[in-house]
């Protein structure tokens, strides 16, 4: 289903994904952003972009999360650099670490030639639902292994793995060959305890993946929310907990490209920020950079200028076109059908009317969940000013019409929630809304009673860390941080840049 949210990529020549309408050979000597062959050392790591990066040792080959190029989230989130190419004939595994759609990107895997994709395997969580295995089943890969929860799996002869899913989707991926030990953290927010069991499974990691910035709404045109902070406090006691050789954050060079979200973009934490803090062991690689176990060095001061160059030059796109407001009317009214026959009058009573007010058409709509009913008119100033949400009647009808919307529209930030300083997120409204798009967690049939279990049970661990451990604080970074220059890990208010 997801799917649908995506515009079809433009397929790239056989044995190449390309970015741009740039081309490089799948072999030999490259340029400022292509993948050179291994010719020394045991391991290379090249990074592609976002969250996607090429591990290549002796015994097998990984790309993680293939992203390289179109925007995503209702065409709000493009890439802000140019991606690397892939050869594909190196490819041996494809890794997908959940199903957001900077991680699980169709149009990128689409691109992929068909007789690449019958040849590579698929790997990803064992995870509840079997929806993201359908998914690359329908697109022609036919090898796709199931990683269980928690537990080592040889892929090949000197070649393990160990996946595990944090919170109810997000999954990390740590690799162990030739003598080195790497750990993909991705999106994962963990609590201390949860972090700490992870280091007892995976041990000490030679570099430590992990997202470093923002990647939702946080908050009415402010950092209302603290999101930017906390995120600095989760790399800090992930350092500090792990300690590894070095830390490369990723997973977070995607940048609000749309005119009703590029006010994020202010708040976002940009590597030359993050090396503002000294902080030891980071570096920074720019999509083409290769780390190699050989000789292990990073070109951290060259990748930061780079990316603060191309930060200089994000194009935004204006707002989309509008839409009318009977075909919102109509979208909102099958909406709550559907919430009708899936929850009772008793938990839809509970849900308050609210107002969403389209700027761009100077319409108020006013939903009553109880009710199941719409109402729209046109806004006057008081009543454009009291509704709760205020977007574009595009992002309106985008929310409304698709399943996941609401989840989409939190993760592009192209809202305001007027409410929110004073009620915080619409939380049962949220929650109804995407469990119609949920396929987490079901036990409608023995077949899915049994995957969910045992999706629970390989997890069980995590989910005991989850419960008695807290999130990442100031006084956890303290009791973590070595006495002298502790000062150094105190985490800074953040502010726009």
């Amino acid at each position: 289903m997801l799917r649908r949210v995506y515009r079809r990529a433009i397929p790239a020549r056989p044995g190449l994904i390309t970015l741009r309408g740039t081309e490089a050979s799948a072999c030999g000597a490259t340029n400022r952003s292509g993948i050179e062959n291994p010719l020394a050392g045991s391991m290379k790591i090249t990074f592609v972009n976002h969250a996607s990066i090429l591990l290549e040792a002796k015994a097998a080959s990984i790309w993680t999360d293939p992203w390289t190029a179109g925007k995503i989230l209702n065409d709000c989130l493009a890439l802000h650099s140019p991606s690397a190419r892939v050869p594909l004939e190196r490819v041996q595994f494809i890794w997908i670490s959940h199903q957001h759609p900077d991680h699980l990107h169709f149009p990128t895997l689409r691109a992929i030639p068909e007789t690449e994709r019958r040849r590579m395997t698929i790997l990803h969580q064992r995870h509840s639902s079997p929806r993201v295995v359908e998914s690359l089943q329908k697109l022609g890969f036919g090898n796709i292994i199931e990683l269980p929860q928690y537990r080592w799996k040889t892929l090949r002869p000197g070649f393990e793995v160990l996946c595990g899913c944090v919170g109810a989707t997000e999954s990390f991926l740590a690799v162990k060959s030739e003598g080195e030990c790497i750990l993909n953290m991705n999106d994962c927010v963990c609590t201390d305890a949860t972090l700490r069991y992870i280091r007892r499974l995976v041990g000490q990691p030679t570099l430590f993946f992990m997202q470093f910035s923002i990647a939702h709404w946080i908050g009415n045109r402010a950092d209302e929310t603290g999101a930017v902070a906390q995120k600095m406090r989760e790399l800090k006691y992930g350092i500090l907990t792990l300690k590894p050789e070095a830390t490369v954050p990723f997973a977070s060079f995607g940048y609000a490209c749309n005119n009703e979200n590029a006010w994020m973009n202010r708040f976002v934490m940009t590597p030359a920020r993050v090396m503002e803090m000294n902080l030891p062991g980071v570096n920074f690689m720019y999509p083409g950079d290769v780390w190699d176990s050989a000789e292990r060095k990073f070109r951290t001061p060259e990748a930061v200028a780079k990316y603060e160059a191309d930060f200089k030059n994000l194009a935004i796109d204006p707002i989309p076109p509008s839409v009318d407001q009977d075909k919102i009317r109509l979208a909102v009214n099958k909406l709550l059908a559907a919430l009708r026959k899936r929850f009772s009058k008793i938990v839809l009573s509970r849900i308050e009317p609210f107002q969403i007010y389209t700027h761009d058409t100077n319409m108020v709509f006013t939903i009553n969940p109880a009710a199941g009913t719409c109402q729209s008119r046109e806004a006057t100033r008081e009543g454009a000013a009291n509704a709760r949400y205020a977007m574009c009647s595009q992002v309106a009808w985008y929310t409304i019409t698709c399943p996941w919307g609401w989840s989409v529209l939190e993760e592009n930030a192209t809202f305001i929630d007027r409410e929110f300083k004073v009620k915080g997120a619409n939380k049962l409204w949220k929650r109804c809304v995407t469990k119609l798009e949920s396929d987490d967690l079901w036990f409608d049939s023995s077949a899915r009673f049994l995957r969910t279990l045992g999706f629970l049970w390989g997890k069980k661990s995590e989910i005991l860390c989850h419960f008695v451990g807290k999130p990442i604080s100031e006084e956890a970074i303290r009791k973590a941080a070595p006495s002298a220059g502790a000062e150094n890990w105190q985490t800074r208010p953040a502010t726009e840049t």
